[in-house]
């Protein structure tokens, strides 16, 4: 069945929110260009019982970040301690599409919230997420990640190679690593 015009596919480096698939990731703060407004009762409601008010954000979905560039990372994961290969876009490069100039982000001392689908919550300073070559993590082992294990999306790193993190036993490595990852906030440190 053929799709009309209005509604075919436009995932495209930009992260263009098509409304053809539900958005996976949703960006709000300072030097975001907003693609959506606020949050709604219904359609937002784990945006609102997390506390993210906001008056317009960039959203987009899986197809759109799957069309930027991949990075691949391997890395000991906590869970149990065994290798595996993580891919995605990078961080800096998800945040360049919903229009962040990450370098003045980064210069003004943002802060970045990371918020989980069931509650967990990390704030860590972009810049260090940048140092640290964040993932924005879609696949595990070339498997997409899904819903009920820790997608379908995971903010990661490959902390054996971070010298503050590799020295720590793997358990106490990813406390910034944030799966079921659905959005992030760029803001000042929160008390």
């Amino acid at each position: 069945m053929a799709l009309p015009a209005a509604a075919t596919r436009k995932a495209s480096r930009t992260c263009v929110l098509d409304g053809l698939q539900p958005a996976v990731l949703t960006i709000s703060g300072p030097g975001v260009q907003a693609n959506r407004g606020k949050p709604q009762a219904v359609a937002d409601r784990m945006l609102i019982i997390h506390g993210y008010l906001f008056d317009a954000a960039w959203s987009c979905g899986m197809d759109a970040l799957n069309s930027l560039e991949q990075q691949t990372l391997r890395t000991t994961l906590e869970y149990d301690e065994a290798e595996h290969s993580l891919q995605g876009p990078l961080l800096e490069q998800v945040l360049q599409a919903a229009g962040v100039d990450v370098g003045q982000a980064m210069a003004r001392g943002l802060q970045l919230t990371l918020q989980g689908i069931d509650g967990y919550r990390s704030q860590i300073p972009l810049a260090q997420a940048v140092r640290w070559r964040m993932l924005i993590a879609t696949q595990l082992d070339g498997v997409p990640l899904a819903m009920g294990g820790v997608g379908p999306l995971w903010a990661i790193f490959a902390a054996h190679q971070i010298p503050e993190l590799g020295q720590l036993p793997v358990k106490q490595r990813f406390p910034a690593a944030v799966w079921g990852l659905y959005h992030l906030q760029l803001g000042s440190a929160t008390t």
